[in-house]
């Protein structure tokens, strides 16, 4: 563990008051364990390995946060406030949903210290949000909103692009709305994911008009001062996400709670199971050690989402050689053709390719 730089810190809360149609991740509406869980996941941030670190992100993702009952939250940031350092500018973020985002939730987290909240919006049509089974409405979102900002000055909003019968206007919608009272914007493509709803219907987005979409999204929300600096991120100056740029700086993070994720910033990585039970009844870690390749490569694929890309002197200083040279001849015919820009010390994907970026990494990995 690289023990002179500050942890990041995963908290997962798998509950919601309904799943979404779309939903893949580990959640559900069924709260009967919540106390234990709640108990379980305090337990395990006390009794971390990593007790004594500095941290300077906290990031409490879902599932929904903002549903738990009044006091857990409070209680999570504590036992993290008891069992790390966190540094006077530590970054402590909590998910929430606009139904549930109230007075007494926004109380809550503000006496907590948290300095930032992200709310999904996802859609500004209340037909479409029926339709994918989320149970706010537009009215909600821009009630909870006006709410945050009385309270916080960073929030960050959610806007998924490929729903169904999803229009322009609605992406426009949608980002008039983040940006009335948000500093930050994730904007992601629908992936409809075996065992969903949406799967199940036989829906699926249309590429190209999701593509479409995106360049419209991204150009709205650069005239509003939201720059893009990762494929699906969007933020003013200054308010970058520190906990996720930890994940595309493949920094260390240690993950708690039921299917949370951690990586020690070198060679391992390792994850909780995905059955909340289990995770109550043994709070145990499955390990996967990563190769020399799955280093290079995890780096590779992760730095290139982000608009900077990789930085060639903190890539050498990594891994002990040169990523040109690596690379070789791929790097310069991706140069050549216009896919990769190298300047100034960094090679990033060319801007208007961001979105088509997956062929692009792969070309440029180790195989």
């Amino acid at each position: 563990m690289t023990e002179d730089k500050p942890l990041g810190v995963y908290i997962h809360i798998p509950f919601c008051k309904a799943k979404c149609k779309y939903c893949a991740f580990v959640s559900v509406a069924d709260k009967d364990c919540e106390r234990d869980y709640i108990a379980a996941l305090i337990a395990e941030i006390k009794g971390s390995q990593s007790v004594g670190r500095a941290v300077d992100s906290v990031y409490i993702g879902g599932g929904t946060p903002s549903c738990l009952p009044r006091g857990a939250i409070d209680d999570i940031i504590s036992a993290a406030r008891d069992a790390f350092r966190l540094t006077q500018e530590c970054e402590i973020t909590v998910e929430a949903n606009p139904e549930s985002c109230t007075a007494s939730f926004a109380a809550e987290c503000k006496a907590a210290g948290v300095n930032r909240i992200s709310m999904g919006l996802q859609s500004a049509d209340d037909k479409i949000l029926r339709a994918i089974g989320r149970i706010h409405t537009v009215a909600d979102y821009v009630k909870a909103a006006e709410l945050l900002a009385a309270n916080f000055d960073n929030i960050s909003s959610d806007i998924i692009l490929g729903l169904p019968e999803q229009t322009e206007r609605d992406v426009k919608a949608s980002i008039a709305l983040v940006t009335a009272n948000c500093s930050h914007a994730s904007v992601y493509a629908l992936n409809v994911e075996e065992g969903t709803p949406l799967y199940a219907c036989g829906y699926a987005p249309d590429d190209d008009r999701v593509a479409d979409l995106y360049d419209t999204a991204r150009a709205l929300l650069a005239a509003r001062g939201l720059k893009r600096y990762e494929v699906s991120n969007f933020a003013v100056s200054g308010r970058e996400s520190r906990h996720n740029n930890k994940y595309w700086n493949c920094d260390e993070y240690a993950g708690f709670g039921v299917a949370a994720h951690g990586y020690d910033g070198e060679y391992v990585r390792y994850y909780h199971s995905d059955d909340i039970a289990d995770y109550i009844e043994t709070r145990g870690v499955c390990v996967t050690k990563l190769t020399d390749k799955d280093r290079f490569n995890e780096y590779v694929m992760l730095r290139l989402r982000t608009e900077r890309g990789i930085d060639e002197r903190a890539f050498k200083a990594r891994f002990g050689f040169d990523f040109a040279q690596t690379a070789g001849e791929k790097l310069a015919r991706s140069v050549a053709d216009g896919t990769i820009v190298r300047a100034n010390g960094h090679i990033a994907i060319a801007p208007d390719k961001m979105f088509v970026m997956n062929g692009i990494i792969e070309e440029l990995m180790l195989d």
